[in-house]
């Protein structure tokens, strides 16, 4: 009988290791490891010129670029280009790269930064400490303390009740809690700035005061987390990716704090009113990475930053299951990925479900952000998401 052929699907780590398996050489594998791993990369807005030259030097690698159609003519400026190759012509062709005009020099540089951040280790430095360090998904405990949150509005308006529910959560596993005095659900307005405070920074001084080590603040607005940070809260989780508020980039400065960037289109109160996208991923991509690299010129370190596609911020069902399924590709932009999907409405447009029986629509969708390449997710049902994980992480390290 003629055994079939099996197509692998192995991490960089696992093509070395079937190497080893099969018995090659270690300065064989050494060779030929880059020769097993495809890349996919996609380059947006680049010149016309350096498009066609990136096309040929692909070429002459054995691997290729593909470019719009009217390309070849010269007709357009600028154009999108997909690098296709192996991780080894990859590597020649930014050294063919360099040096040469239309922005290639650059772009050679962008591509070593791009291929460099997968296989690096994941960095989301708090206090000094990086999380990520022993490669466990992050869980951030969601405590709203408004009164109209989609999901828990009204359950812990009372301090009390919201330090033991944060302490709660700690106990569960969770390694962040993070404290929202603002509903930003679908449809939501805006609260006064006084309001927010006074719910936020009494709980937030009350689980830092009982030890809770990492404590976030969702906020928009740079006075409230300039309290929260001075109350005990080191993370600041901004769901307008500091753009709501030009001075929330010099508070975390000041503050020396790590922030979460999110990505969404205009306000809750009418983000749901265009959720029409020319190329979704290239958007969301492109304001995130735009996001960070305003936070760092304001003097946020990169290692302190990290990126969230904003599920159910102006998307629809369809556009939420992509964002997840390739969270991974915002790893790119060189920082921490959190996806935050817990009982948005997409899981019950899927299951048919009301938000208070979403619970295993959120843990599903949890577990495959992290396959799919988020470092951290935000939920409301930690013990459930915690164990889930414990398994996720053992088997995500083969697969991504």
């Amino acid at each position: 009988m003629t055994l079939r052929p099996r197509i692998l699907r192995l991490t960089p780590e696992g093509i070395r290791d079937e190497m080893t398996r099969l018995g090659v050489d270690p300065e064989g594998i050494r060779i030929m490891q880059d020769k097993a791993s495809h890349l996919l990369i996609r380059v947006d807005a680049i010149d016309i010129r350096a498009a066609l030259i990136l096309k040929q030097d692909m070429l002459s690698l054995g691997g290729d670029v593909a470019l719009r159609r009217d390309a070849a003519g010269l007709t357009i400026d600028k154009t999108p280009a997909l690098i296709m190759g192996t991780s080894l012509q990859v590597g020649r062709l930014v050294s063919k790269l360099k040096g040469q005009p239309f922005g290639l020099g650059g772009l050679a540089d962008s591509l070593e930064g791009a291929v460099k951040t997968l296989g690096s280790s994941r960095h989301f430095v708090v206090n000094g400490r990086n999380l990520l360090e022993d490669g466990k998904t992050l869980v951030m405990g969601i405590l709203n303390v408004t009164e109209d949150s989609f999901s828990d509005g009204g359950q812990y308006v009372d301090p009390s009740k919201a330090v033991a529910r944060g302490l709660e959560m700690i106990r569960q596993g969770a390694d962040i809690v993070d404290v929202g005095g603002e509903s930003t659900r679908p449809g939501a307005g805006r609260v006064d700035p006084e309001v927010e405070l006074s719910r936020v920074i009494p709980v937030i001084e009350e689980l830092a005061g009982e030890g809770v080590r990492v404590i976030s603040v969702d906020t928009t607005r740079a006075s409230v987390a300039r309290r929260a940070l001075a109350s005990g809260a080191s993370v600041i989780n901004d769901i307008s990716g500091m753009s709501f508020d030009d001075g929330m980039a010099s508070v975390a400065v000041d503050a020396e704090a790590s922030a979460i960037l999110m990505h969404t289109r205009g306000e809750p109160r009418n983000m749901q009113a265009g959720l029409s996208y020319r190329d979704l991923m290239a958007e969301v991509y492109s304001f995130l990475d735009a996001a960070v690299c305003r936070a760092e010129a304001a003097g946020n370190p990169h290692e302190r930053l990290c990126v969230d596609p904003g599920i159910g911020f102006g998307k629809d069902t369809e556009q939420n299951v992509e964002l997840i399924a390739r969270a991974g590709e915002l790893r790119s932009i060189g920082t921490a990925v959190m996806v935050g999907a817990s009982r948005k409405s997409f899981i019950g447009n899927i299951l048919g479900t009301e938000v208070t029986d979403r619970l295993e629509g959120s843990v599903a969708a949890a577990s495959a952000a992290v396959l799919g390449g988020a470092d951290m997710v935000r939920v409301h049902d930690v013990v459930q998401t915690v164990r889930a994980l414990k398994i996720v992480d053992r088997i995500k390290v083969r697969v991504n």
